[in-house]
């Protein structure tokens, strides 16, 4: 899964790459940081489902609810789910600051 984020983001002093950010918090499984087991989406769940309206909802739910948890300085906008074949998906993500 590749993800990609769109969006004009500038912020004074101290500047973390808010798109590795929230491919970070995607990309870790929710419950796999013992110290801090809500960290993460629940994307993994989705890994071998067939891509169908249902999960097309799903993916987009779990981005939009790990964002809004996990990353403060900005607000998803639009999450796109690209479907690649049955199985694999990319991700658009549109921010905005929050």
């Amino acid at each position: 899964m590749n993800v990609e984020v769109i969006g004009n983001i500038s912020f004074d002093g101290y500047i973390i790459d808010v798109a590795e950010e929230i491919k970070r918090v995607l990309m870790t499984k929710k419950g796999s940081i013992p110290m801090n087991p809500e960290y993460g989406s629940e994307l993994y769940k989705l890994r071998d489902r067939t891509m169908n309206d249902e999960t097309r909802l799903k993916v987009i739910s779990y981005t939009f609810e790990a964002i809004d948890r996990w990353i403060d300085r900005v607000k998803c906008k639009k999450v796109d789910v690209i479907a690649l074949n049955d199985k694999q998906f990319d991700l658009r993500i549109e921010i905005d600051p929050a």
